[in-house]
């Protein structure tokens, strides 16, 4: 008789393929929606006070939000945690402000903080700009403008940037240049120009960047790679047909 393999298992080797097959080591992937989950995910989800309280035994460092809606008085719970290190909120209903935000700074072991609600805007940016662990940062409904970007070349350690906001100029890609670690860098419907993109270029120690958006011309992109040819380049969720790693999706 065959043994049967666990439904488990299947769900562990499926997600392991995903992961190896797609661009993940270039750029954070996005975690999928709450309509795209299928019924066993959506039903397994813990509640935010039940992942704190795992957190709060010491079972767990992370805490992953996709369907339940939050706001400001659940981030200000969030900051005694502690042993927080990765916050994944991904309810795009939720909305949060500079009270809320300002809770996570008290958080001092954080790395890895993604938000895909609303509300964050300069002030957000400013308490953002104090957890000084941070290492990867997702605001895909940003409401902040150059001055509020500029404000986080004060995280030493932050390494992968993704963020949209129709508020952030040419001028604000200038002080990506002054990020101390920035490697990886995902542009969401920000309208920047060739302009924008030169200054990009210049940033020697980046290693991939995706644009989704902006007013790029061809004579644009052909400077970057004159450039930087080795760079890693995505254009609205395509590789560039120049990029070295260009592979397969």
């Amino acid at each position: 008789m065959r043994k049967l393999v666990p439904l488990h298992q299947y769900l562990l080797a499926a997600a392991a393929l995903v992961l190896w097959a797609g661009c993940g080591r270039q750029s954070p992937a996005p975690a999928p929606s709450a309509g795209t989950m299928s019924a066993p995910e959506q039903l397994a989800e813990p509640r935010l006070t039940e992942q704190m309280a795992a957190i709060e035994r010491g079972e767990s460092t992370r805490i992953l939000v996709e369907r339940e809606l939050l706001g400001d008085q659940d981030l200000v719970a969030l900051g005694k945690l502690t042993n927080l290190t990765d916050l994944l909120l991904d309810n795009a209903d939720s909305e949060f402000h500079e009270a809320g935000i300002a809770a996570l700074a008290e958080l001092p072991n954080l790395q890895h903080l993604r938000i895909r609600g609303r509300g964050i805007g300069n002030g957000s940016l400013r308490e953002i700009s104090k957890i000084k662990t941070l290492r990867i940062l997702n605001l895909p409904q940003g409401r902040f403008d150059d001055a509020g970007l500029e404000l986080l070349a004060e995280l030493p350690k932050l390494e992968s940037l993704r963020f949209g906001s129709s508020l952030v100029t040419d001028a604000g890609m200038k002080s990506l240049a002054r990020f101390p670690a920035i490697e990886r860098l995902h542009l969401i419907d920000v309208p920047i120009t060739d302009a924008g993109l030169a200054e990009l270029g210049s940033i020697e120690r980046l290693q991939s960047l995706y644009v989704d958006g902006g007013t790029i011309t061809d004579a644009g992109w052909d400077k970057l790679f004159r450039a930087r040819p080795r760079l890693h380049v995505h254009i609205n969720q395509q590789h560039h047909d120049r990029d070295p790693n260009r592979h397969a999706h």
